[in-house]
């Protein structure tokens, strides 16, 4: 089981264009996945890219990922060229020089200027000349993010489990306490007629009809079944490997649902009680399940 929030961040260098590039992957919860992709305006179809990096590892959340290009070099206080884009501009101008019949010299004064038009004309490479590049630090934000995630899983299940454990408890509770509903209801519609000096034979037609309906309209075994069913699903997908958050959510929907008929068929204080309570922990059930993928 996983979290919905983790971080990651990774950098790679590549020695021919002198960049370092740097991702950082954030994903907080969502009901969807939705992913926004922060990269250079001019890296057309790059987003599309990023989300096949990341639809292996993600099923919903809002994913966050931001791309930043950093100069090995410091750029804003040095010449920042590299050696394959002087030697190609040097040729072109060789080639130009030579077609006109003009002569050309590349001495220290030539390589300066054209060191300082390379500074302030200097453009992002491609993306998909840089892929590899990218991949590699997108892999390893990737890589500390799912770790980040798996941990966080890990947290919640642990969490989830000792508040399964308490909703069957109550569901025992309840289901014991149901067993002597009728008893009780009986017991006392008996002693009511007694205090109206209407004794009636506890055999008496009109009692036991009474009694039935009662019996009827307060019969909840097949909410405790559907509970305990429930919890036991529950269960299972707290130890999947797979991403089951949304069949969590579900779940408690119809715990809450099952918890909610029960009451209103119980007259018992110490059900309605135990109800409120299985509420209470149900809460905290759904609040956490918010986080799980």
């Amino acid at each position: 089981m996983r979290s919905m929030t983790g971080f990651g961040n990774g950098s790679a260098q590549d020695s021919e264009s002198g960049l370092t590039v740097e991702v950082e992957i954030t994903s907080v919860n969502r009901k969807n996945l939705d992913v926004f992709v922060n990269a250079p305006r001019d890296w057309m179809g790059f987003e599309n890219r990023c989300q096949e990096w990341l639809k292996p590892s993600f099923s919903r959340g809002r994913v966050n990922v931001q791309i930043k290009l950093n100069a090995t070099t410091d750029r804003s206080h040095a010449l920042s060229w590299t050696h394959t884009a002087m030697k190609k501009n040097i040729q072109q101008l060789r080639n130009f020089a030579e077609s006109e019949g003009i002569p050309f010299v590349v001495d220290s004064h030539l390589i300066l200027e054209l060191a300082k038009l390379l500074k302030d004309s200097t453009s992002l490479p491609d993306w998909k000349e840089i892929e590899p590049i990218i991949q590699a630090a997108f892999s390893a934000a990737l890589t500390q993010s799912t770790k980040m995630r798996n941990s966080e899983g890990a947290s919640l299940a642990l969490d989830l489990k000792s508040r399964l454990d308490q909703l069957d408890e109550l569901t025992k509770t309840i289901e014991s306490l149901s067993k002597r509903s009728v008893i009780n209801y009986r017991e006392a519609l008996l002693e009511r007629l007694k205090q109206m000096n209407l004794e009636l034979d506890l055999n008496d037609e009109r009692v036991l009809k009474e009694v039935a309906l009662f019996a009827d309209r307060s019969d909840i075994s097949e909410e405790i079944t559907r509970l305990r069913s429930h919890l036991e699903q529950f269960r299972s997908f707290v130890t999947s490997k797979e991403a089951t958050g949304r069949k969590m959510d579900f779940l408690c929907q119809e715990i809450h649902r099952e918890l909610n008929t029960t009451g209103s068929k119980s007259s018992q204080i110490e059900i309605t009680r135990a109800v409120i309570e299985g509420k209470n922990a149900l809460e905290r059930v759904r609040e956490q399940v918010q986080n799980v993928e």
